[in-house]
């Protein structure tokens, strides 16, 4: 028996669109169609702030000096310095004198408690009363208390006279007995004077130094000027108890109304403030009224 043969025609064509309609069916299936790319969402930038730069700081300064411890400031403000007692009035014409001197027109900065420092930081309670130009007030406050045992040791200001008379009650000495006088030469005056330079504080450009004349003679000073010279260009920028004269390194201080005399074995405290470059040396030679002091 002759088995049937089952022939198969190739019709190119017909394959060719089965092929397409695969490929098509395929590539909707996986795709999903055409994949959209999400927008990135925009914003504004936020509007910040404009910055509006404050003013710069004004100094302080002392518009008006009403007594030691009173002063009028440049913002209105009067002001009683913390610690300082009421004048005395056999130094209070002294003491407002120091004052202007020490404030009048300078930048001062003020505390809540009621401190008044100067420009180079000094509380200017200490060095009134270290001047010897008016009382603490306070009991309570170390500084103060030094300063004032310091001004009364040396008998300085309102520790000296007038203020300070001998005690009361002190008896006379009794008139010696008659005694055959016979005339001696009285001592020549001796002058003589002591210097004791002594930097208290240093910054960056300056420096404060407290410089104490001591009389080593036995005639009183009347009338003072201290000189010396500076080697490495510092220059003077305020001074108290005393009026500053400067001629290149040459420094002129001379005494202020009154301080004008210095007893014999008594010590006067000025100082000043100043400008230095790196170098500050000491100076070491010092003259009072055209005499050599030794240094202390």
């Amino acid at each position: 028996m002759r088995r049937p043969h089952f022939a198969v025609s190739a019709r190119p064509g017909r394959w060719l669109l089965v092929a397409a309609l695969l490929l098509v069916s395929a590539a909707g299936a996986c795709g999903g169609g055409e994949q959209q790319t999400p927008a990135l969402a925009t914003t504004s930038p936020p509007d910040f702030p404009t910055l509006v730069e404050p003013p710069e700081a004004q100094d302080v300064t002392v518009r008006k000096v009403v007594d030691v411890r009173t002063v009028q400031l440049s913002d209105g403000q009067e002001i009683k310095v913390k610690g300082l007692a009421a004048p005395d009035e056999c130094w209070s014409d002294a003491a407002t004198t120091f004052a202007r001197t020490m404030l009048l027109d300078k930048p001062v900065d003020t505390t809540p408690a009621g401190s008044l420092r100067l420009a180079d930081g000094t509380d200017y309670a200490v060095i009134a009363v270290e001047l010897g130009m008016v009382r603490s007030e306070t009991t309570d406050d170390r500084l103060l208390q030094e300063a004032e045992a310091s001004a009364s040791e040396k008998r300085l200001g309102r520790w000296g006279p007038p203020c300070v008379q001998p005690a009361a009650g002190t008896p006379s000495p009794a008139a010696p007995a008659p005694t055959t006088r016979t005339t001696t030469a009285k001592p020549k005056p001796v002058n003589g004077c002591s210097v004791a330079y002594r930097v208290t504080h240093t910054w960056p450009g300056g420096f404060r130094t407290d410089v104490t004349i001591g009389n080593t003679g036995n005639t009183d000073v009347n009338g003072w000027t201290l000189k010396w010279t500076f080697a490495n260009g510092q220059t003077v920028s305020e001074m108290w108890n005393a009026t500053p004269k400067q001629a290149g390194g040459d420094v002129f201080a001379t005494a202020v109304s009154y301080n004008q005399t210095i007893r014999p074995g008594e010590t006067l405290l000025m100082g000043f403030t100043a400008g230095s470059g790196s170098t500050n040396a000491d100076p070491r030679a010092f003259t009072l009224n055209g005499h050599a002091c030794t240094l202390a």
